[in-house]
């Protein structure tokens, strides 16, 4: 983990908390809190200033993050209750053990508003700039982000990649460097059973660069060490052999494979 990284997770894991609201569409419950370790000014304050109630263009998007607490999973048939917050925490590591960077730092938070939960880098983007419009834009440095997600998915067996869980992160006062593709929403991953469920197979068919290979590969090995020991705090020992077992085989895939199974697609696409 990076400084920046490490600095963000400390902020994450430790912060006063403040609850802002909820994302109405989301199937579980997704809190906006904002972080009052930087002493942004009250609501309140920041109301009077503005002459009017602030929306989320008036506060910092470096103090606010995304969180998850367990007693708002919904059940699932098919994945153990009070564990999509784990996974989220999951994913973000295997994407930083990649060295991709396409997870916001995530982490496991014990004391917050609602109990625990995890607790998510909040990423400023467009809503509008979703997976499908990305794909359209045809951007050359986006659409080697969005392979690399389709590798990522594949490694991690998500089972609901829909349109909307990919972010272009606007960073103001970036100097100039270009906007990152972000992925989010990974709670309904790392099944034992195959579970693969995408909007990206676009990219069906195509060479799978030996790059990423490498780095799939590295991921192998990291699993059987530091990496594995701190996924099997999130994740059961079958869902970490199945892990084991699928980095080994996406590591030899010679090109992206194509849908396969009944429900290859989730629904809504976004």
């Amino acid at each position: 983990m990076t400084a920046p990284m490490e600095t963000t997770a400390a902020r994450l894991r430790d912060a006063e908390l403040e609850l802002l609201g909820r994302f109405a569409d989301a199937s579980n419950a997704t809190l906006l809190v904002r972080l009052l370790d930087r002493g942004p000014p009250s609501l309140e304050k920041l109301a009077s200033s503005l002459g009017r109630e602030p929306d989320l263009a008036d506060l910092d998007a470096g103090d606010l993050a995304v969180y998850k607490p367990v007693r708002g999973e919904a059940p699932l048939w098919d994945f153990p209750p009070r564990t999509l917050h784990l996974r989220e925490v999951a994913a973000y590591e295997v994407s930083a053990a990649l060295g991709w960077d396409l997870v916001p730092v995530t982490v496991l938070r014990a004391e917050a508003p609602l109990g625990p939960g995890s607790l998510q880098r909040f990423v400023p983007h467009d809503l509008d700039l979703h997976y499908f419009a990305l794909l359209d834009r045809a951007e050359r440095q986006v659409l080697a982000a969005l392979r690399r997600m389709v590798v990522f998915d594949l490694v991690i067996n998500n089972a609901d990649r829909k349109g909307g869980h990919v972010l272009l992160e606007q960073r103001p006062g970036a100097g100039g460097e270009a906007a990152r593709v972000r992925l989010i929403d990974h709670g309904i991953a790392f099944h034992a059973e195959p579970k693969l469920r995408t909007v990206a197979w676009h990219f069906a068919d195509e060479p799978l660069p030996a790059d990423l290979r490498e780095d799939v590969e590295r991921l192998g090995a990291a699993l059987g060490g530091a990496l594995g020991e701190v996924l099997s705090g999130l994740l059961s020992a079958q869902e970490l052999a199945a892990l084991r077992d699928r980095a080994a085989r996406v590591a030899e895939l010679a090109c992206l494979p194509r849908p396969t199974g009944p429900r290859p697609t989730p629904w809504p696409p976004l």
